[in-house]
């Protein structure tokens, strides 16, 4: 049981008024009442603008007293200490991933959390996906016997992420900030660990680009080895000009094939030699709606997270740092 919110009415600050923020607050006024949202950007206009599009209040000054939950939606960098201050203050936290790039200070939050017995989630919204739980039930259930590997990929341009803004100023494309394609765009291992397991295993080479004007890698090839001898491999990059986030695992009766962009489940049987269409559409934005609405559930319910807990969101990270390593000592 975690600590009780003694309200009638859950108070959420949102703090980071960029594109995932924006999107957390569309989903969270469709869930609780906009007067219980408030936001806060250390960019006056741009909070200002998220204020009036959302029709909720923004702060003067950023202050963590009387609310029940923080988003923490800014640059990489940050998220320790403001989830630590939270935390000071009584708030349960939610976490965009990466969780953070300071190991020390995240076994502090960790610490105190437990302390004050406060919830961490961390926001890993595949989990939430319902093609992605299809595809698990399909393995839990072994229909198409033994597993032998997987393949997921991730690309997108990087100044596509978020059109309106310098790809070149957002904390993506800047080490100091804890940008990189590895730590960035680490739903897909995050996604596989959660379904395999951890690895036992890494090998990874990665790339900075002049094509991009950023001091990060660029791309990343990443071979694991789960348990059963279980061979995944992963390809980040944030080159590709059209937009790509697909699995697909060989198994020893026929294949699963998963899309984001399609929306789409697929299963190949090795029998009939046909393919299987088990989901036509999946909206994007449907799994971070359900995240939401689980987080809020939790809280309303005083209960942690069995999905998107801290534990989950320092393991990912574990196996981000690690991913890095290999690539730096081969």
């Amino acid at each position: 049981k975690l600590k009780k919110i003694n309200r009638s009415m859950l108070r959420i600050l949102v703090i980071g008024a960029g594109s995932i923020g924006q999107r957390h607050i569309s989903n969270l006024v469709k869930i609780i009442p906009r007067r219980s949202i408030n936001v806060y950007d250390t960019e006056k206009s741009k909070m200002d603008f998220v204020s009036k599009k959302f029709k909720i209040l923004s702060l003067s000054r950023l202050t963590f007293d009387n609310y029940d939950c923080l988003l923490v939606c800014t640059p990489t960098s940050t998220h320790a200490e403001l989830a630590i201050d939270g935390i000071k203050h009584g708030c349960h936290i939610f976490i965009e991933k990466p969780l953070s790039s300071n190991t020390k200070a995240v076994a502090s939050l960790k610490k105190l959390a437990k302390k004050k017995n406060l919830s961490i989630f961390v926001g890993y919204n595949f989990r939430f996906s319902s093609g992605l739980n299809s595809i698990k039930k399909i393995l839990h259930k072994k229909q198409l016997g033994k597993i032998i590997s997987v393949s997921a990929e991730y690309g997108q341009y990087l100044p596509d992420w978020r059109p309106f803004y310098d790809y070149r100023k957002c904390y993506s494309a800047s080490k100091l900030l804890g940008g990189g394609i590895i730590h960035d765009s680490s739903h897909e291992l995050d996604y596989l660990i959660w379904l395999f397991g951890n690895p036992k295993e890494i090998q990874s080479n990665y790339i900075k680009t002049n094509i991009l004007k950023t001091d990060v890698e660029a791309i990343a090839e990443i071979i694991l080895k789960f348990k059963n001898n279980i061979l995944g491999r992963i390809h980040l990059d944030f080159i590709r000009r059209e937009y790509k986030r697909s699995a697909e695992i060989l198994c020893e009766n026929g294949i699963i094939s998963w899309s984001l962009k399609e929306g789409t489940v697929k299963i190949f049987n090795a029998k009939n030699q046909k393919w299987k269409i088990l989901q036509k559409s999946e909206s994007i934005n449907q799994m971070y709606l359900s995240e939401m609405r689980h987080i809020i559930n939790c809280l309303k319910q005083h209960k942690s997270s069995k999905i998107i807990h801290l534990e989950n969101g320092i393991n990912s990270q574990k196996f981000s740092d690690l991913i890095m390593k290999s690539g730096k000592n081969g």
